[in-house]
């Protein structure tokens, strides 16, 4: 709630604005450093009728700080720079180091370390002044299928999502940093990618209010910033089938209304195929629902103008605007961006310094050590030393190599041997007649592309179905053969024979710092992960 003198300070801003400039306010753009000149012209003359706030996206470190500073200097008010940053600054710029995603964090035995991720994420963000992130995801990940949320959500049991996505928002919180829940009304039991299309989630409401809704209600009581309303159709909530991003019944029915959401509503990108292929251009559709701020209009000047219009013909009440407006100034002041003294620009040498911060890097690390998970076998680990090897599955040198040298550093002497992409049933036939004389083997099936700083590929390029079954019949038959997944853990429902490894460990993602945890899962017996998904 606005103090009295802030309420005044923002009346009298509100009081010195013009409708378009007020519109504008309520809109947030994407912009990069390589837009071209007509594009960042029309970036330019969009800041000067008083646009409220940029989104990043994937993008370069330094060009892009000079792109925001480029931009500020003809904001009357400072452009809010926001990001969609679930795994921290890395999720856009490879310049920083990548907290692990969700899932793993979902696998932690606690909440305290997801809340001191949220703090250094907010951390990272505030030192370049990015004071918004469209985190944390607090759907429901309970549908295997699900082909966009996955690894983004922190598990299937509503109860561990509620608290472990409230950890996160309260760490950025405290940091400075704006969260935002999403995407509301939940989209992790969907197999439709909104980006691509309309998921539809056919539930009644008393299960949307057990699991799907469970966790927003958390987020709510515990203060978030914002929610992010999502392109999703869900005719228990809305009977026309409506997108709940444009869907006045779930935007100001429920979520204002019954949930008594008092903060800043905003939309998915209004771009995304999931409300665009029937709606077009919904901007002023998610305007009429109750939406605070409307995220990436497909043309925002189009935007301004139609609503302009509305409150011209008085059609719409611009109180509903000023209410709005409020609601983002309230939001800058909290950051400190209406001070008379406030700079928005950061350095680009400074922003590329900032990204190396080695206390985060250690809780990183922290992070994945303790997340790793043991899901057969676990009496067997820590290893006993002996003569071993290590088996390096599709890994590109780098991403093995981290491993390695982690667990010849605990004293595990050892011999690496590798398994390219696309090996046969004869390279496997090979191999074991290369380990039979081990104590000890070790099996690490890999992305396949080397380790970044930022976390590594964006997408897995595993093994077949038939390679991981050769792959376990080795192991069975050598019985002594513990078996490490850099993956998401959903790909064990097609990879079959896990269980023939004398012991597995889930270690998520092909990062570094998996890497090296995955080799103290097994030579100190550091795992205390618990899967937060069930896999068949």
């Amino acid at each position: 709630m606005a103090t009295a003198a802030l309420a005044q300070d923002i009346d009298a801003i509100i009081g010195s604005m013009s409708r378009r400039e007020k519109i504008s306010q309520i809109i947030v753009i994407p912009a990069y450093s390589s837009d071209s000149p007509e594009k960042r012209a029309a970036q330019e003359e969009l800041v000067r009728q008083g646009l409220g706030g940029l989104i990043l996206m994937d993008d370069r470190l330094a060009p892009c700080m000079d792109m925001i500073n480029g931009l500020q200097k003809y904001a009357r008010i400072p452009l809010i720079v926001t990001i969609d940053g679930e795994w921290g600054a890395s999720m856009r710029f490879y310049e920083f180091a990548s907290f692990p995603k969700a899932m793993q964090m979902g696998a932690l035995p606690s909440e305290e370390l997801v809340y001191q991720a949220g703090k250094a994420i907010g951390e990272e963000l505030a030192q370049i002044k990015i004071f918004a992130n469209y985190a944390p995801d607090i759907d429901v990940n309970n549908n295997a299928d699900n082909p966009v949320i996955g690894v983004r959500s922190f598990g299937e049991d509503p109860q561990k999502v509620a608290v472990y996505g409230s950890a996160y928002m309260r760490g950025m919180k405290d940091a400075g940093v704006a969260g935002s829940a999403k995407h509301f009304p939940g989209h992790g039991d969907t197999n439709v990618d909104s980006h691509k299309g309309l998921p539809v989630l056919g539930f009644d409401r008393e299960r949307l209010d057990r699991i799907e809704l469970l966790p927003f209600r958390q987020l709510i009581a515990d203060g978030v910033d914002m929610v992010m309303v999502g392109h999703l159709s869900v005719p228990a909530l809305d009977p026309a089938g409506t997108p709940a991003s444009i869907s006045k019944p779930i935007v100001t029915g429920l979520l204002r209304n019954e949930l008594g959401f008092k903060g800043i509503i905003i939309t998915d990108a209004l771009g995304m195929k999931g409300v665009a292929n029937d709606y077009g251009d919904a901007s002023v559709a998610a305007y009429i629902a109750g939406a605070d701020i409307l995220l990436m209009p497909q043309n925002a000047v189009n935007t301004i103008d139609q609503l302009d219009e509305l409150f011209r013909s008085g059609s719409l009440d611009e109180r509903g605007l000023d209410s709005r407006v409020r609601k983002m100034l309230e939001l800058k002041k909290r950051c400190g961006m209406l001070a008379p003294d406030y700079n928005p620009c950061v350095d680009p040498v400074d922003a590329v310094r900032y990204s190396f911060r080695p206390q985060t890097e250690a809780l990183i690390q922290q992070i994945s050590d303790e997340s790793m998970t043991v899901i057969s076998g676990s009496g067997l680990l820590p290893m006993a030393p002996g003569k071993t090897a290590y088996v390096a599955v599709n890994a590109a040198t780098d991403q093995s190599r981290e491993f390695f040298l982690e667990l010849c550093k605990e004293h595990f002497p050892a011999d690496r041997f590798h398994l390219d992409g696309d090996f046969s049933q004869e390279d496997v036939d090979a191999l074991k007649a290369k380990l039979k004389g081990y104590d000890k083997v070790i099996i690490g099936f890999h992305s396949g592309e080397p380790v970044k700083r930022s976390g590594g590929p964006r997408r897995e390029s595993l093994i077949t179905p038939e390679q991981f079954q050769a792959v376990s019949a080795l192991a069975k038959e050598l019985g002594n053969v513990t078996g490490i997944l850099f993956a998401n853990p959903y790909r064990l429902n097609s990879l079959q024979g896990y269980k023939d490894f004398a012991a597995f460990i889930v270690a998520y993602s092909d990062t570094a710092f998996n890497n090296r945890a995955a080799a103290r899962a097994v030579t100190k017996g550091t795992a205390k992960g618990k899967l937060s998904v069930t896999i068949d």
